[in-house]
């Protein structure tokens, strides 16, 4: 049976600062992180160096499969794609000082014609591994274009790179329409890292925000059925806790990265 890796993306604990993130991801049993970009460009304006960051990250003995995020790579605007594309080789060269592994690449908000959408992964990917550091694609299920697992897989797989991957999200899934068993035209060694989490009953589908998002378990998605797709392709990547939940950042955050770790391996237990 394959075996999982357990990571903690940072938005999960939003409220605490990079080190106290990389502490309690540490601390609290995960033996990977999912850094976003933006918490350690503050660390950094605020006079700290990356090798503070990146001896953080070696003293918890944490795995860096994913980064968030490269933004606007994909916009249909060519001044304001340029401008983008300066900002994402500054954060891949980052992303390489801090030994991650791969780096999420967020689609556009609006809809975009499917070969300009090729064309411009194509371009970002192959920037991204002449930094060492390969952009994942991912879909997000509340954007009017590649919300749909199909649709970045389709995406990626007409780039034909062999370092082309997707990120996959449960939520994202639940909310852009996403059946589990579109998983099976993916190969595994294709899915960068898998964002766990789970959908509450209410408010509907469509009307739901990442605010909603709630523990792995705690929803109405068959999470199982998922993790069961996984281990018959014999995924044995990632999967990292990736919550935006306000209530949970009211609580006791070590509290909160436990209990989101219990979750996620009482979620995929006995499949």
């Amino acid at each position: 049976m394959a075996a999982f890796t357990f990571g903690l993306n940072t938005s999960t604990i939003r409220p605490a600062s990079l080190l106290e993130k990389i502490a309690i991801a540490g601390e609290t049993g995960y033996e990977a992180i999912e850094l976003w970009a933006p918490d350690v460009e503050q660390h950094l304006e605020a006079g700290h160096k990356l090798t503070d960051v990146a001896k953080a990250l070696d003293d918890q003995g944490l795995a860096r499969p994913s980064m968030i995020a490269l933004w606007g790579w994909c916009d249909p605007d060519d001044a304001k794609r340029a401008k983008s594309l300066d900002q994402c080789q500054r954060r891949l060269d980052m992303a390489k000082a801090l030994g991650v592994k791969r780096i999420v690449a967020g689609p556009p908000g609006e809809d975009v014609p499917f070969d300009f959408a090729v064309d411009q992964y194509g371009r970002i990917l192959e920037m991204s591994c002449e930094r060492g550091v390969p952009a994942s694609l991912e879909f997000l299920g509340f954007v009017a274009g590649i919300n749909t697992l199909e649709k970045a897989w389709s995406i990626c797989g007409t780039v034909g790179n062999p370092q082309g991957t997707v990120t996959a999200d449960i939520w994202h899934m639940f909310r852009g329409g996403t059946r589990p068993d579109a998983l099976d035209a993916v190969p595994a060694d294709h899915i960068s890292c898998f964002h766990w989490n789970d959908a509450p009953a209410s408010p509907a589908r469509q009307e739901q925000n990442d605010s909603h998002r709630v523990y792995p378990g705690d929803g109405i998605v068959d999470i199982r059925l998922i993790t069961r797709q996984l281990r018959k392709k014999e995924y044995n990547g990632c999967l990292t806790l990736e919550l935006f939940n306000p209530h949970y950042w009211k609580e006791d955050l070590r509290l909160v990265a436990r209990t989101g770790l219990e979750k996620m391996k009482k979620s995929v237990e006995s499949m």
